[in-house]
């Protein structure tokens, strides 16, 4: 019956289109051209229209040829597929393996199907505009009433030939949809047979069965698990006794084969060593009896030898003991000479020096005396410059200083007998002094710890606050989007672009804590740091001044013990001081500057925090301002919705 449709059908499109092309033929060439072009498009149509159904007919053919006998065989499966039309074969084999995809329809059908009424509406405008271009020359060429009938009969009966384009068109487009749903019907028909064959001849093909099969066959192979571990229990057991066995035969054989061929070694060494004894004994005589007049010449050869080598060497040794007394004789004159006349020029040099010497010292006693006595002013000047100077480190140390300066320039003259009560009050001073030094010292250092504990403690609470309002901000940011998703829940396409950026605030906020965590840790340990090398700075401020000042105590009591330079000591007791304080201001800077820079670095990292802060906040309010209006806008749609049925409830009534 779908034959004989298919049949007619494409017969009837076609007597259309013949019909059409031989009126216009000779009549009307534009009319002709799109004719053909009709003609044209509609064997295409029917070319695909015709493979499509001549797979669905090998897919039916195949369907209808399977037997039992054919599934019994090994690979009748892929037989079958090869059967099959190339453009079907995948399709089938995805849909047989469980794939609930459709089977290929026609591709350009639909579209050649709309293409033939449109050519078929072109034709027609065409023509239509040449014929009303005629109608308009006629009218406008003559002015009698029966030349312009005449003149419009032509173009009036050429509508005719327009519109026969159009009905070439749509009968075209009707036989060809007619045929397509024809052809479709019938592939739907087949792909319901194969569904049907599927769920039987197929079944053993899709993987849901091949999985059963596979459950079943574990579920089988797990029963039959106890009875193999049954059967392995008793094969182990027999191996067991059969192993028993064999090894005490193997232990009795063993015993036996040794016992035998440690008799046959006994023997065979008790052979042995009688033949060898009887051998030793009788190659023994013989070597000796070869070898006593060898050795007897050698031995006399031997002392020979030895005599004359040692006549020969005590001839040698003599003649160099007399070789080297007459060498030795006379290297003895020659130094003895030297040696006198050395000590002789030695003895006048050193007098010469000694002489040279306290020339010098008297000299230079009186050189320093004079410049002792010269410069006191000056020197004085300078140490008090100096002790000035180290009034602004240590207060009472300056004091100290001065009062011992004081006295220095009062007793100069006196200097020799006081010399012991000045070191004995100079050692109080310096001990006075070394003790305010080390006091100052300790409350700067209580200072600097309980700054940074302040410190500490003032940014503690910051960053509590902070890691709080971090952590209540992802709780907060749930809570919204848990009812946000219980609220919208109506609208997919909205729910996911919310649901994505709730997820992407989530990440953020999380890098944020994860970025504050990290920071208040970094501070933390940066404060920790400060602390550690604030008292090791100071601990190393402490023992250079110390040192400084153990050092400057021992020049000084060495200074005290050489009164003749005593100006120099001073002055070299002043430049020591003075690179103490300016070892202890250098220090002291360093820890000031180091100070700074992490009061700098802690005040960039709070406002960078902070920064972070707000501009996560602000995102999260973005998105809960976004979350609301979107809400809100779901509820207008809602009261609008719940008005226009109240509405139309009220219209029924």
């Amino acid at each position: 019956m779908n034959n004989l449709v298919f049949i007619f059908a494409s017969l009837l499109g076609a007597i259309a289109i013949a019909w059409m092309g031989y009126d216009f033929a000779g009549a009307n060439t534009l009319a002709l051209a799109v004719t053909f072009s009709i003609g044209g498009v509609y064997l295409i149509g029917i070319v695909e229209l015709l493979r499509f159904r001549r797979a669905t007919t090998s897919l039916q053919g195949a369907l209808g040829s399977i037997t039992p006998q054919m599934t019994a065989t090994e690979n009748w499966y892929e037989d079958w597929l090869r059967r099959l039309d190339p453009a079907l074969s995948g399709a089938v084999r995805s849909r047989i393996a469980g794939e609930r995809s459709g089977l290929p329809t026609p591709v350009f059908t639909p579209y050649l199907v709309g293409l033939l009424v449109m050519l078929g509406l072109l034709g027609t405008f065409v023509g239509m505009v040449s014929t009303l271009g005629g109608a308009v020359s006629a009218l406008q060429g003559s002015t009698e009433l029966d030349a312009i009938r005449a003149s419009l009969a032509a173009p009036i009966q050429g509508l005719g030939v327009a519109f026969g384009t159009s009905v070439a068109g749509v009968a075209a487009s009707a036989m060809l949809g007619l045929i397509s749903t024809l052809v479709r019907h019938e592939r739907i028909l087949a792909t319901r047979q194969l569904d049907s064959r599927i769920a039987s001849e197929f079944k053993a093909f899709s993987p849901n069965y091949q999985r059963e099969q596979a459950y079943a066959a574990l579920h089988a192979q797990a029963g039959a698990l106890p009875a193999v571990a049954s059967d392995l229990h008793t094969v182990a057991a027999q191996l067991a006794s059969l192993g028993d066995k064999l090894g005490e035969s193997l232990l009795a054989n063993q015993n036996q084969f040794h016992a035998a061929t440690e008799k046959r070694f006994n023997e065979l060494a008790t052979s042995v060593d009688r033949s060898l004894r009887e051998s030793l004994t009788a190659s023994a005589s013989a070597a000796g009896d070869s070898l006593q007049p060898v050795l007897t010449r050698a031995v006399e050869a031997i002392s020979q030898m030895l005599q004359e080598t040692q006549q020969q060497q005590v001839l040698a040794t003599r003649d160099q003991l007399g070789t080297l007394g007459d060498e030795f004789g006379a290297a003895g004159t020659s130094l003895l000479d030297a040696f006198a006349a050395t000590s002789s020029s030695w003895t006048e040099q050193t007098l010469a020096l000694q002489a040279s010497i306290k020339d010098t010292l008297n000299q230079s006693v009186c050189e320093l005396t004079d410049s002792a006595n010269s410069s006191s002013a000056s020197l004085l000047t300078e140490i008090g410059r100096l002790l000035a100077s180290t009034e602004a480190l240590v207060e009472a140390r300056a004091e100290s200083e001065a009062t011992w300066l004081d006295s220095h320039a009062q007793r100069m003259t006196e200097l020799t007998d006081a010399l012991t009560g000045k070191l004995e009050i100079l050692r109080t001073q310096e001990a006075q002094g070394q003790a305010a030094a080390l006091a100052r010292l300790a409350e700067l250092e209580a200072a600097v710890a309980t700054h940074l504990t302040q410190l500490g403690q003032g940014l503690e609470a910051p960053m509590t606050r902070l890691i709080e309002t971090a952590s209540e901000t992802p709780r907060a940011a749930a809570e919204v989007i848990g009812q946000l998703r219980a609220e919208i829940t109506n609208n997919v396409e909205r729910d996911n672009q919310l649901l994505e950026e709730r997820l992407r605030v989530m990440q953020e906020l999380n890098a944020l804590s994860a970025s504050l965590q990290a920071a208040a840790t970094a501070q933390r340990s940066a404060v920790e740091n400060l602390v550690e090398s604030s008292a090791s700075l100071l601990q190393d401020v402490t023992s250079r001044f110390s040192d400084t000042l153990v050092a400057e105590v021992t020049k000084m009591s060495e200074a005290s013990s050489h009164v003749a330079g005593g100006a120099i000591e001073l002055s070299s007791l002043g430049e020591a001081f003075s690179h103490a304080v300016d070892l202890f201001n250098s220090s002291n800077e360093a820890m000031m500057e180091h100070l700074a820079n992490v009061e700098t670095a802690m005040a960039q990292s709070s406002s960078r925090s902070d920064e972070q802060m707000a501009y996560y906040v602000a995102q999260a309010r973005e998105i809960i301002d976004h979350s609301m209006l979107s809400q809100k806008e779901m509820m207008d749609d809602m009261r609008r919705i719940k008005r226009k049925t109240s509405q139309l409830a009220a219209g029924t009534q």
